[in-house]
């Protein structure tokens, strides 16, 4: 029986150390006197989701190598990484890390660049549960929008825990377990990319890394773009471009934008996790602890307003006014001028036609004029207040026809954006927000060599044309309701007078005029607009879906997909290789308390 016992007691150890991993506490490398500014950023959440009180998370596996492929706003002749445990119950242990130019296609690197990063010198790291690490200063030069791949090996199997969903593309090396890193690999032959698909729009994993510093010129600054998921895109890239074209190579613009982030609360529902902190608590760390960080660029407060309406969250999510997200924003203000840095505010951009069926339950999230009208005042707000430094005007990315929703090319859904939407949103930010002059660079749509606007002036041509039924405007429809009188109507004191005469009866029928009651309207189909990887949903998928609980969400799933080079990926979802390695483990201890509890009642008699 103590043999039996011990046997036991070892497969219990071996299954929690695996599950575990382990490791020795490192201390954060100490930054060295240069002028540092963050070349490239993303806002890390809680990579779990909630089913069944369990909290759910995608997996690593042992012996795995993932490789993310980034873009550097700004060059140097340096970098630093900044790893993240922030969200993690366990420590993380990164076995070996490498930095490379990216190579052709997204999952190669240039051989020849591949260049270790060393933690106080050694290969590996461990981040303790809550915690961050830098890296050493490692020489790796880089010029603006330059393409460089991070590799990260884990020796055992690792919880995601803390990721990013934006900013990058990562993929992963498939199974056998237990191989040997490949950071320095040319190729990942036959990785899986390792993604959250939304709707129309693919939001990208990227776990651990937050943040990458750039040695740069004493004169270099940071530009943050921060908000929800219509940010969640490439505009803060089509903006880098736009200022690289004027000749300025010393501004880096990051992107800490959040899918369904809110700027007064924090995420609620099933996959409340994915949704971040509320945007006024994590603005010190997105934003104020930025490397260099000058100038902000805000656009949130449309999922305060929403959220407090869907079916699935309105009870988990605070009530907000208009007046509420205002003094929010004042917050804003005041901590950025504190500390020297200029803040912008985008308007609400339109996205009436935005609905989401909630796991075909019905529409949870849907336009409605009360919600429009919370919105307008927002946008009132941001286009007369005289304490931020200025606006971006989000009115020339709406339908001319219909201006409370966005012109069908620029979005897939109705609410976000499409490649072409970001390059117009782009356009509509002024350079000499930032200090540079417009005259002197190219606009995101000639870098981009697409003109956003086709679609408008068509509807514009149609509407001129007649096309559209202009009888009454749809900017004119009443948004509320008519007020209810406040006093009754006076009731007559007298009666009519009673005819004492019958009337004489109708003898010929009336003629009717004739009329057709069944006018038709032809309205031209939307033009079909492709959208850009990687912003597109994959078309092979390896998926695993669990429930949605919010906008701008919709179905929400962990994907490992293969992205056509070599084999078919094995890797599989992590979120269901987390299921099953939970519900194995929770049989092994069941089973073997069971077995204890019988061998110590015998032990008894």
């Amino acid at each position: 029986m103590k043999s039996l016992r011990k046997i036991l007691s070892l497969v219990l150890a071996a299954v929690l150390l695996a599950s575990a991993g382990a490791g020795t506490f490192a201390v954060p490398a100490k930054a060295a006197d240069e002028n540092w500014v963050t070349s490239w950023g993303t806002s890390l959440v809680n990579g779990s989701v909630s089913v069944a009180g369990l909290a759910l998370q995608d997996l690593i596996p042992a012996g795995a190598t993932l490789r993310t492929a980034l873009t550097v706003t700004t060059g140097g002749s340096k970098l630093r990484f900044v790893f993240s445990n922030q969200y993690g119950a366990a420590d993380v242990t990164i076995n070996e890390a490498s930095v490379a130019k990216t190579g052709t296609g997204v999952i190669g690197v240039q051989d020849g660049t591949q260049t270790p990063i060393t933690f106080r010198g050694k290969t590996a790291v461990t981040i303790p549960a809550g915690q961050k690490v830098t890296s050493d200063a490692i020489s790796f030069r880089t010029q603006p929008l330059d393409s460089v791949s991070i590799s990260l090996y884990f020796e055992n199997l690792t919880y995601m825990t803390s990721v990013g969903l934006s900013n990058g593309r990562t993929f992963m090396r498939r199974l056998p377990l237990n191989s040997a890193s490949q950071v320095n690999a040319v190729a990942l032959t036959g990785a899986g990319e390792v993604n959250i698909g939304s709707g129309a729009i693919v939001y990208h994993t990227i776990p651990f890394l937050e943040r990458i510093d750039t040695a740069g010129a004493s004169n270099a600054a940071t530009a943050v773009f921060i908000g929800d998921s219509t940010l969640v895109n490439d505009t803060y890239l089509y903006y880098a471009k736009r200022i690289v074209s004027a000749g300025v190579k010393n501004i880096s613009v990051v992107n800490e934008a959040i899918i369904g982030n809110k700027l007064l609360s924090n995420g609620s529902g099933v996959i409340g996790n994915l949704y971040g902190q509320a945007l006024i608590d994590r603005f010190e760390r997105d934003v104020l602890n930025i490397k260099g960080v000058k100038y902000c660029f805000v656009k949130i407060g449309l999922n305060d307003v929403l959220h407090q309406f869907s079916k699935t969250l309105a009870a988990s999510t605070p009530k907000y006014t208009p007046e509420d997200i205002i003094a929010g924003y004042r917050t804003l203000i005041g901590l950025c001028h504190s500390r020297g840095i200029k803040i912008y505010f985008f308007t609400k951009s339109p996205w009436m036609g935005y609905e989401r069926n909630f796991l075909g339950s019905g529409v949870d999230v849907t336009w409605t004029p009360q919600e429009q009208e919370m919105c307008d005042k927002l946008t009132e707000w941001v286009l007369t207040n005289k304490e931020a430094d200025g606006f971006i005007d989000c009115a020339p990315l709406a339908d001319p026809h219909e201006p409370r929703q966005l012109c069908p090319s620029f979005t897939p859904d109705g609410a976000h954006l499409t490649d072409l939407g970001a390059i117009a949103l782009a356009d509509l930010i002024p350079l000499e927000y930032v200090g540079v002059k417009s005259s002197k660079g190219k606009t995101a749509a000639e870098l981009a060599g697409k003109d956003p606007y086709v679609e408008k002036r068509q509807i514009e041509a149609d509407m001129a044309a007649g096309k559209y039924d202009t009888t009454v405007p749809a900017s004119e429809v009443p948004t509320t309701l008519p007020e209810e009188p406040t006093t009754a109507p006076e009731v007559p004191t007298t009666l009519p007078e009673v005819p004492t005469t019958l009337p004489q009866p109708i003898t010929t029928q009336p003629t009717l005029p004739a009329v057709d009651p069944y006018t038709v309207y032809t309205v031209d189909p939307n033009q079909q607009t492709e959208l850009t990887d990687p912003y597109v949903v994959p078309s092979e998928q390896y998926t695993y879906t669990v429930p949605a609980a919010s906008t701008p969400n919709q179905e929400v799933s962990y994907n490992v997909t293969n992205d056509g080079v070599g084999e078919k990926s094995s890797v599989g979802s992590g979120a269901t290789v987390g299921f099953l390695m939970i519900f194995v483990l929770a049989m092994v201890i069941a089973v073997a308390v069971v077995v204890l509890t019988m061998m110590k009642k015998k032990e008894n008699f």
